[in-house]
């Protein structure tokens, strides 16, 4: 798109002679020029990226099948499209990227595949594997992992790339940033993937787009409905699976920060924002739950899968909601393995405050004592924080 505005020697020899002690129309006029060429300019820099964009998405698609499941489409696209009018509304800190308010018509498209992994691609084109909708625990997270892709494409990471790394083709460029974020999968020749993501990589640049796309997700997630420790857990969770992947020497995990730096990032932010850190709010896995037991009428309480106790009685469901309830509060306040206790009354007592209590009905269904049982109640608990500071990283 050109400029129609006429030169500046034409415009001050037109320019109308004024009072002295006005301002000269020139610079005015120049000021307008600026101001119009640097709209023109933005204008080309998005419909170049939603070119871009809507080019390599035809590729995309030829080589992945769009899923069929349409529960997972209406939950991507009813999420993302919350997600994207905000974003298109906000003015965001750009940690690194383009920093002016970049808005797009956002399409979200789920992939099959088992693959806990989704991507952006340039112009707002965002694309999400079936395996990472089945591996969120609640619209919160998946929330979160839109966000996230929504700031990629906001803040013109591709763009951005392109300037830092000249010596690489425009041509290849968005098809890094596929392998990047959807785990080295997209393409087939995978040596000369590995090629351009080693260059991609010497720069520090993914690294940089990673942490500002875990800033800018946060800010249109604490914009929204959504709470945005969704995103912190989501990342938890990620974590430590990612411990057990094998390792492939491609370089692609490389362009990647640590994902216990950047969860720990996330929960200072999160925590500098005013929002709770209240992990059973928006995971399953770090929820204190009930359900049906093996015996008649009993109810289990569970954490993580683990019982931490049986309750029987005709009021055995409503004494289990409500230590569920105290459970989750407790837990969610990550406290240290000796702050819970058993009395011989049968109370089971966390940081202070009764968090249940073994009655005598409960404590013949395992043949123990009450305060055996208790005792036993608060082994499985402490069990179960130990597991849950293995799997998140307080910041104390």
């Amino acid at each position: 798109m050109k400029s129609h505005l006429l030169p500046l020697f034409a415009l001050a020899v037109l320019a109308p002679c004024g009072r002295a002690d006005e301002p000269p129309a020139v610079p005015a006029a120049r000021a307008d020029q600026a101001a119009q060429a640097r709209r023109d300019a933005h204008a080309e820099d998005l419909a170049r990226d939603v070119e871009l964009g809507r080019r390599y998405a035809a590729e995309v698609e030829k080589q992945y099948r769009v899923s069929k499941n349409s529960e997972y489409q209406e939950r991507v696209q009813r999420i993302g499209s919350e997600l994207a009018a905000i974003a298109n509304s906000l003015q965001p800190r750009v940690l690194w990227g383009d920093p002016r308010k970049n808005a797009f018509e956002y399409t979200f498209k789920v992939l099959e595949g088992k693959d806990v992994n989704a991507f952006s691609l340039p112009g707002g084109f965002i694309y999400v594997y079936e395996g990472l909708i089945e591996y969120a625990e609640s619209d919160d997270e998946l929330a979160g992992v839109l966000a996230h892709e929504i700031a990629h494409a906001a803040f013109r990471h591709l763009a951005t790339l392109q300037r830092e790394q000249s010596r690489l083709q425009a041509i290849t460029l968005p098809m890094i940033l596929v392998a990047i974020f959807s785990g080295g999968q997209a393409t087939g020749d995978l040596m000369m993937l590995g090629q351009l993501v080693g260059l991609a990589a010497g720069s520090g640049w993914s690294q940089q787009a990673e942490q500002a796309a875990d800033d800018g997700g946060l800010q249109y997630m604490l914009k929204s409905r959504y709470n945005p420790v969704g995103i912190l857990t989501f990342m938890e969770r990620l974590a430590v699976d990612e411990r057990n992947r094998p390792k492939i020497d491609w370089g692609i995990y490389r362009t990647h920060p640590p994902s216990r730096d950047r969860a720990m990032e996330l929960a200072a932010k999160i925590r500098a924002a005013g929002v709770p850190i209240e992990r059973s709010k928006v995971t399953r896995t770090f929820r204190a739950l009930a359900e049906p037991g093996k015996a008649q009428g009993s109810v289990e309480i569970r954490f993580n899968g683990s019982r931490i106790a049986t309750l029987a009685g005709p009021d055995a469901l409503a004494r289990a909601e409500k230590a569920c309830s105290k459970l989750n509060a407790f837990f969610d306040r990550v406290p240290e393995l000796f702050q819970v206790s058993a009395r011989e009354d049968g109370r089971v007592v966390g940081l202070g405050k009764e968090l249940f209590r073994i009655t005598a009905d409960d404590a013949s269904l395992a043949g123990q004592s009450v305060e055996d049982a208790a005792f036993a109640s608060v082994q499985a608990i402490k069990r179960s924080l130990y597991f849950l500071s293995y799997r998140i990283w307080e910041i104390r």
